[in-house]
């Protein structure tokens, strides 16, 4: 049996912005993943709301998903895949970070879990946008959008150094039109599908 792990923030863990509450296992993307891969694979979730690459938050315990990284990667050992999807957070004003530093901070999650032999998979979040729409605008500030934006670019040149697999999830679904940041069930079903058949075309 393979080992799978999803690490990320909200939307790993299934936030449901509409009602404030969680989606079911089998409405988000690691449950429907599961599923879709069937029973040669264990696929095993990890997500956080308000997770970060490597920022501490005042108000948010255990948001620095590099220090979580690092435990998850011997709980879970061995895994065979990880998939990796963090940045939006890191988006937020309040932590002042530069493009550089998140893809820094998501290189070195990476590699925490590549280095343990793990085959990664790196997805770049949809990008935000029309954030002003948005109940969360005000945690998130005005320069979140531009920022989110410039991820995919950054997260893909980055896969292509480190020889990991990636995926522009902004290509396959968007942030649902409730607060133009998380997932909608169909978005979690789209994304679902993109991972699984990458998974399964790398055959591992």
């Amino acid at each position: 049996m393979k080992n799978v792990l999803c690490y990320g923030d909200s939307n790993t863990w299934g936030y449901d912005a509409v009602n404030d509450g969680r989606f079911s296992w089998r409405e988000r993307y690691p449950g429907i993943l599961s599923e879709r891969l069937g029973a040669e694979y264990h696929v095993s979730e990890n997500g956080l709301c308000g997770r970060t690459t490597q920022y501490e938050s005042s108000t948010e315990p255990f948001v620095n998903g590099w220090k979580g990284a690092m435990f998850c990667a011997e709980v879970h050992h061995p895994l065979d895949y990880v998939v990796l999807m963090l940045g939006t957070n890191d988006c937020k004003d309040m932590y002042h970070a530069e493009i550089c530093e998140i893809r820094d901070g998501i290189r070195n999650i990476g590699r925490c879990f590549a280095g343990r032999g793990a085959r990664l998979i790196l997805i770049a979040p949809p990008a935000m946008k029309h954030l002003k729409e948005s109940p969360f605008f005000g945690e998130f500030g005005r320069g979140a959008e531009a920022k989110s934006g410039l991820l995919k670019y950054e997260y893909e040149t980055l896969s292509k150094e480190e020889g990991w697999l990636y995926l522009d999830a902004g290509e396959v679904t968007e942030p649902g039109q409730f607060d133009r940041i998380h997932l909608n069930k169909d978005g979690h079903r789209r994304l679902a599908e993109a991972v699984s058949e990458m998974i399964k075309r790398e055959g591992i």
